[in-house]
């Protein structure tokens, strides 16, 4: 038996009975978005700790090579490590987690708004998108009769989620649902209208009946606390919806900010390490529950930062960078090519894979869309990802 099937193995054994038998009834689907808002720094995230560049161009604020988890060497910067204040997922290396290297889009657009923006609907600096990237996918593949809800954001905007046709939630959290009202209005002959009101008792009734079948799936049944903070509570929500197999095929989180324009050697660890630590705990939940095989959690932000430092201790805004995956059916290890420091453009690094890759990877390989809306951004590097 290998690692992996002894842990699935004790999360089964260690799962309570009324986990079992909702896992019987029912095995839904859920990918967990985590937004690093503001902009995570990837350089420091992934570490080339032992390159002449990186130390050069980060002489204040880069990380020692005695602050790392080692994970290997690639051709362009040599070893990588991962910053050890993520120490608490040390454990899903090369099992659960992956780390995909190098993402980023043509014409990088360093506006916070902007990117943020391409970011959720599948665009690049040379051409936008208006619908949220995972949207016709969910709409083609979910009939709103077994899944009323498609997607849910627990912080921040609705861009995800923008000009879909299903319905979609914007929940602070969840207990703020039981203040919705249904509204419903006898049709008139304005079309428009009637569309208007029609979405918005949709809304109504969607955001009460999961409100409902909450109130009878409490936090206090979760197998594991959540640590203390805002990304715990969110995450402690996303769980509930999950124990409760409310069938909510994407939901949302934020965790941030990263803008680490200053004071970035003791601001950044202490984000690394909430992150870390509020993963690895939702991550333990979720066996115990018997459901981690059914989640996948992707992190992403609007784009990397500078590959240098700037005069305050920090960095600003760049290009390229990497991103986490993680759940029970995601093979581990480290995913793309590091982007050299050798060939810096204005000061940033170049991308090397198109971060839409990854959506190709979730659309095709977990929803099993076989349509395959990103296919265009398809890359072998991601090959057997999930």
């Amino acid at each position: 038996m290998n690692r992996r099937d002894l842990l699935k193995a004790m999360a089964v054994a260690g799962a309570a009975a009324p986990f079992l038998q909702l896992r019987a009834v029912q095995q839904n689907k859920y990918l967990v978005l985590v937004e690093l808002k503001g902009a995570n720094d990837g350089l420091n995230t992934l570490v080339p700790y032992e390159s002449d560049n990186y130390r050069k161009l980060r002489r204040r604020i880069g990380v020692k090579s005695s602050e790392v988890i080692d994970l290997g060497h690639t051709s362009q910067e040599g070893a990588l490590g991962l910053n050890n204040s993520m120490s608490a997922l040390e454990m899903s290396l090369g099992d659960d987690l992956a780390l995909i290297t190098g993402l980023g889009y043509p014409n990088q657009n360093r506006s916070h708004f902007k990117s943020i923006a391409l970011w959720e609907t599948g665009g690049d600096g040379n051409r936008g998108a208006q619908r949220g990237w995972v949207t016709e996918t969910l709409e083609r593949l979910y009939t709103p009769a077994d899944h009323p809800v498609l997607g849910a954001t627990l912080q921040g905007s609705m861009g995800l989620f923008a000009r879909g046709e299903g319905v979609y939630i914007s929940m602070a959290r969840l207990n703020q649902l039981a203040d919705i009202e249904v509204d419903e209005k006898p049709p008139t002959n304005n079309r428009l209208l009637n569309l208007i009101s029609k979405r918005k008792t949709d809304l109504s009734h969607a955001s009460k009946t999961l409100e409902a079948e909450l109130d009878r799936y409490s936090a206090s049944r979760l197998p594991t606390r959540m640590p203390h903070g805002d990304l715990g509570g969110q995450l402690t929500d996303v769980m509930r919806v999950i124990g409760a197999d409310l069938g909510v095929p994407v939901m949302h989180v934020q965790h941030g900010s990263f803008d680490t324009h200053e004071g970035q050697p003791w601001r950044h660890p202490r984000l690394l390490k909430d992150l870390a630590e509020n993963l690895a705990a939702f991550r333990q939940g979720l066996q115990r529950m018997g459901r981690w095989d059914d989640v996948l959690v992707m992190t992403y932000s609007e784009f990397g930062r500078r590959a240098g430092e700037n005069g305050n201790e920090g960095t600003d805004h760049g290009s390229a960078n990497t991103h986490f995956m993680m759940g029970g059916r995601v093979n581990g290890g480290l995913y793309g090519e590091h982007p050299s420091l050798k060939r810096l453009v204005d000061g940033d690094m170049q991308h090397t894979m198109d971060y839409r890759a990854i959506y190709d990877q979730v659309c095709l390989n977990w929803f099993g869309d076989s349509a395959q809306p990103w296919a265009g951004f398809r890359d072998d590097a991601l090959k057997g990802l999930i």
